[in-house]
């Protein structure tokens, strides 16, 4: 069996594949939703320090 490049692009495929499916389940498995819960609420997370209107803290 010779490496060519069909064989090359197939094996790029699979890695590519076997990518993606481990992304998914690592973002869905049941132990992240506490940590996808934490930073879904960042962007509402309030200071408590005043800030100015150019956006420094006081």
């Amino acid at each position: 069996m010779e490496l060519d490049i069909n064989m090359l692009r197939s094996a790029v495929t699979v890695a590519g594949f076997a990518c993606f499916v481990a992304i998914v389940v690592m973002a869905w498995r049941p132990g992240a939703q506490r940590a996808h819960q934490e930073a879904a609420m960042l962007p509402f997370a309030d200071d408590d320090r005043a800030h100015t209107e150019t956006g420094e803290q006081k």
